[in-house]
Parts: structure tokens; C-alpha cells; sequence
């Protein structure tokens, strides 16, 4: 039986596993309120003054005061915005999504969250005579449950999304599940926010109304993800469904609205239009609140942006390496002190350590050449030579460089001459075209045999040309009816967002076979990049720069 009593977890994550198990900790309740009105705060903070980097939604979630008029025509507004938005979206276009793996690994971390779909009403709806109020969250939840139907039930439609992406995670409800740690804490932020208002749904009811607007309301936020699955040949299933169930005029988002006005129509009879103001006031506090809670979009484009650009996560490797000379480095130091604590006390917290050592003299933020701690007490003279090894003062030097905000790290595929590897990529590809093509694509350029004149053939036959140039010239030649590449516009040429999509053959062919980082025939070495830039990269890259 599992207690509760091992190693702590970080708040939300505690939080989670606790309310999922509430009835082994009863202890916990109390933090769990006081996180549910810290969740809120921030919400009311969110409507009063939204942040400008929300830009238009921002606006949107701005408090303002009920009537049934501007009721509607905010909720107008906010779906013709989301619907916007959604219409401009192209997967092949995603600053964020580069690959396939990037699209499974946002499924592994939005599992906390859709793996507990519906349970911000799990106590919102009780036994016993009903109103319509009840029904209409009622009929929410129990289709959020699969209406009796296991196969139905949102949760483990997501289970089965993870599985088909080979992820496979431990039961919601144990402790290992929470404590994993392939999931972003902030993946658990918002699953808390649901956990914990709904433990108390008698005193937040009027949150929970607006918490369930936002979700089944703005439901097309989430038709992005049908089409960035399909265009990664992932199954869309789990996101298909919910546009169709939760849509605003006649499925969940309807009756979403309607209990919100229901409820304060209830109000106005017994408390007046003050009393309708303060309850509704509460409901956009519920409203934004999924807006305020955590940073799980922020934290999984900073991790797949570190990845991306190959930088290891310094703060971890740093802690680990005073951690791991802790044992005798804790007895080297006598009475020296950093501000008024004494240094060998500090390797009984090295991540509190390492704080104090950014903020010391002995570092100068992004300058390791300045730094004592390498130019002073690590040198031959120093009375810390042969303490690090090479390896170790390699770190130390990439950690000072990291601490200077304005160092952000160049594009290594800037430095590619890339007309050079657009050649290369077609060379390369041109082996296995009639295996992994399979199609008969028309395209009309230059004539490599009288370039003066225009010739019209398949792409097979472009393929087999000497110089790759030629189907390069073909690729952007404005006499194609549908033409594939615009210069500079890589995100309208159908040679990137069709012909690219990694669910079909060729688009699985230029996402397979990546950009080689040894020696290339003039002998030179490719810049040193976290991941191997895939050759539709490269295509982009060559669209984006003009296609010459």
C-alpha cells in the first residue's frame, strides 16, 4: 500500500496524485484549497490586467460586466477569433513541430491533463433529484466518461493515442505516474488547477461553470492537432472527437452557456443583479483560469528549442558534477565563506550552491575568461589546479558562457552553402525516388538541352537529369498551372506543405535521411548541430533564402 511518506514530490505533481487518491489523504485537503484560491488569484489578476503578450485574447479575457447581450457577443468574439486562428494554421509552417518526434512527445505531455478529462465535474454532479443546471453538466460528464462504454471514455482514448506513439505510462492514479520523469512539471499544472477546485465543487461551483465554458467553448483551439497529426500520420481520433461533441451551438459549449446563464438567472431571483455580478465575476475567474495555471506550452518550446539547438542542460550537469565532489571537497575549505555562509556547509545544497556562485565574484556572467574561478584559482598556480579535469572545466566554461542572457546561439545551417546542399539532397534522393516516390508528378521548366526553351515531363523524368539544377529550376518555374515553390515563401509552396507532408512516401523520405555531419566531398565538416537537420530542412531552408 502506498502511503504517501517517500521522497517529496514538487507541488502540483503531489497535488495530482494525492486528489486522485484523496481518500488515503485527507491531510492534504487543506493545501489543496489553499492551491485552488492560489490558482484563482492569479486568474483574477489574469482579467483585470491581461498581459500584453496575449495580444487580441488577451482583450478577450478581460472582465467585464453581465448582461445577456455582452455575454453573447464575447463569446462571438472569442470563437470567431480561436476559428481564425485555426483556419491560418499550417502544420508544415509550425515554428515549434519540426518533426514527428516533437508531435509525440506534446502527446506524452498532455497526458496528465487528458488522461483526467472531465474531472473538474466530478463532484459538480451529484446523486438524487436534478435540475437542469445538473443535467447539463451532467450530460458533459458522463459523455467525458463514454456514456457506459469503456471504449468511449475520453481518458482511455488518450491511453490508446499514447500506446499507438509507444508510450506507455504508469496507472494515472499511482504514485510513479506522477513522480515520472520524462513529464515537464508544468505538465501537471493545469490537471491540479482541475483537481483542486473540483474537491471543493460546492465552494468553487461558479469557477468550475466558467472552467468548463473555456474548455468545451474554445474547443477548436485544439483543430490545430487534427491537422498537425494528420500531417505526421499520427491518429487524430482523440481530437476529432471533442471538436464534434464539444461544438458551441448544439453540443457541450451550448450547454456550457446555458448553465452559466441558468445559474444566474438562479441568482438574480434570490440575490439581485449585485449578487449576479459578484457569481459572475467568479465564472470569468474560472473562465481564464486554464490561461494562468502553469507554463507547460512555454516549458515544451524552450525544451524542444534546447534540443534543437543541441545545448545540454547545463544547471543539471553543474549540480550534479558539486554533488558529486561534495564528499571531499565539503572538508577542503576551512573557514572560507561565501557572504555569510561557510563554503563546506554550501555542498550540503549544491543547487543552492551553485546559485550562490552566479551571484559571486568568482564568476563573470557569460565571460569565462574573466571569471577567478577559472583565470584565478583553477590554474596551474591556483590552489585548485588538477581539482577539475578537462572535461569538467570544459563545463565550467559553457555554464559562464550560458549565464550572459544576450548569448543565444547562432544557426549552424546559416553557415551551409545551400544551394550545395539542395543538389545534394536531390543527388541523394534520386537512388531511391521510384521506391519511395510513387508518383507521377508533372512539372514544366527549363529545357536542360536548349535552357531558352520550356519542356514539360514527370518528376521521374527531372530526377534523372545529370545536374540537380534542373529540377530545382523545374520546382519554381512560374509556367507549372500549380506551381510548387515560391521563392522565399516556404510556407505556401505546396512542394513543402503537400508533396513535404511526413505522411506521405516522399515526405517519410526527406524526414528519414538526415543531413550527414561528416566530411562532405570538398572536405569540409558541417557545423556541429544538436539534431541532424532532416532534407526537408534543408528545402526549407532553400525556399525561405529564394530558391536560386
Amino acid at each position: 500500500m502506498e502511503t504517501g511518506k517517500k521522497k517529496g514530490l514538487p507541488p502540483e505533481r503531489e497535488a495530482f496524485y494525492k486528489l486522485l487518491n484523496n481518500e488515503s489523504f485527507p491531510e492534504f485537503l487543506p493545501t489543496a484549497k489553499k492551491m485552488a484560491y492560489d490558482y484563482l488569484d492569479k486568474a483574477k489578476s489574469l482579467i483585470e490586467n491581461p498581459p500584453s503578450e496575449l495580444g487580441r485574447y488577451g482583450k478577450l479575457l478581460k472582465h467585464f460586466e453581465f448582461t445577456q447581450d455582452a455575454f453573447n457577443k464575447r463569446l462571438q468574439h472569442i470563437y470567431v477569433y480561436v476559428k481564425e486562428e485555426v483556419d491560418k494554421y499550417e502544420p508544415a509552417n509550425d515554428p515549434i513541430y519540426n518533426s514527428r518526434k516533437d508531435v509525440i512527445e506534446s502527446i506524452r505531455q498532455w497526458a496528465p491533463f487528458n488522461q483526467t478529462d472531465g474531472a473538474w465535474l466530478r463532484y459538480a454532479v451529484k446523486l438524487g433529484p436534478t435540475d437542469e443546471i445538473t443535467s447539463l453538466l451532467s450530460e458533459i460528464l458522463q459523455d467525458e466518461l463514454g456514456n457506459g462504454k469503456a471504449e468511449h471514455n475520453h481518458s482511455t482514448l488518450y491511453t490508446t493515442l499514447l500506446a499507438s506513439c509507444g508510450i506507455h505510462l504508469p496507472e494515472v492514479y499511482q504514485r510513479a505516474y506522477a513522480e515520472d520523469p520524462r513529464f515537464l512539471d508544468s505538465a501537471f499544472s493545469i490537471p491540479a488547477l482541475s483537481l483542486c477546485i473540483s474537491q471543493f465543487s460546492d465552494l468553487f461551483f461558479p469557477e468550475i461553470l466558467g472552467f468548463t465554458l473555456l474548455i468545451e467553448w474554445t474547443v477548436l483551439e485544439v483543430a490545430p492537432n487534427i491537422k498537425l497529426f494528420k500531417y505526421y500520420g499520427l491518429n487524430p481520433h482523440f481530437y476529432e472527437m471533442h471538436v464534434a461533441i464539444d461544438n458551441a451551438s448544439s453540443g457541450h459549449g451550448a450547454n456550457a452557456k446555458r448553465s452559466i446563464e441558468l445559474y444566474l438567472d438562479h441568482v438574480r431571483q434570490n440575490g439581485g443583479d449585485d449578487a449576479v455580478q459578484e457569481h459572475w465575476r467568479r465564472i470569468w475567474i474560472g473562465f481564464a483560469s486554464l490561461w494562468s495555471a502553469g507554463t507547460l506550452a512555454r516549458d515544451f518550446e524552450e525544451m524542444l528549442y534546447q534540443k534543437r539547438i543541441g545545448k545540454p542542460d547545463l544547471r543539471q550537469r553543474m549540480i550534479k558534477m558539486i554533488a558529486h565532489k561534495a564528499p571531499y571537497a565539503s572538508r577542503n575549505h576551512n573557514d572560507r565563506k561565501f557572504g555569510d555562509k561557510f563554503i563546506n556547509e554550501l555542498f550540503n545544497n549544491p543547487e543552492g550552491f551553485l546559485d550562490a556562485l552566479v551571484e559571486s565574484s568568482y564568476v563573470v556572467k557569460g565571460d569565462p575568461k574573466n571569471s577567478p574561478i577559472l583565470s584565478r584559482l583553477t590554474t596551474w598556480d591556483g590552489p585548485m589546479y588538477k581539482v577539475f579535469t578537462e572535461e569538467e572545466l570544459n563545463l565550467w566554461n559553457e555554464w559562464i558562457r550560458s549565464l550572459d542572457p544576450n548569448n543565444k546561439p547562432s544557426d549552424p545551417i546559416l553557415s551551409l552553402n545551400i544551394v550545395t546542399e539542395m543538389r545534394r539532397l536531390i543527388t541523394t534522393l534520386k537512388n531511391n525516388q521510384y521506391a519511395t516516390l510513387g508518383h507521377s508528378h508533372i512539372l514544366t521548366g527549363p529545357n536542360p538541352e536548349d535552357p531558352d526553351s520550356i519542356i514539360t515531363k514527370d518528376i521521374h523524368w527531372w530526377f534523372d537529369q545529370d545536374d540537380p539544377i534542373w529540377i530545382m529550376k523545374a520546382l519554381i518555374c512560374d509556367k507549372n498551372e500549380h506551381r510548387m515553390v515560391i521563392p522565399n515563401q516556404p510556407e505556401n509552396s505546396p512542394f513543402i506543405t503537400r508533396m513535404m507532408a511526413p505522411a506521405n512516401k516522399m515526405g517519410s523520405a526527406f524526414a528519414d535521411i538526415a543531413i550527414s555531419r561528416g566530411p562532405m566531398k570538398n572536405g569540409e565538416i558541417l557545423p556541429s548541430i544538436g539534431e541532424p537537420w532532416s532534407w526537408k530542412d534543408i528545402a526549407y531552408r532553400w525556399i525561405q533564402l529564394g530558391a536560386h
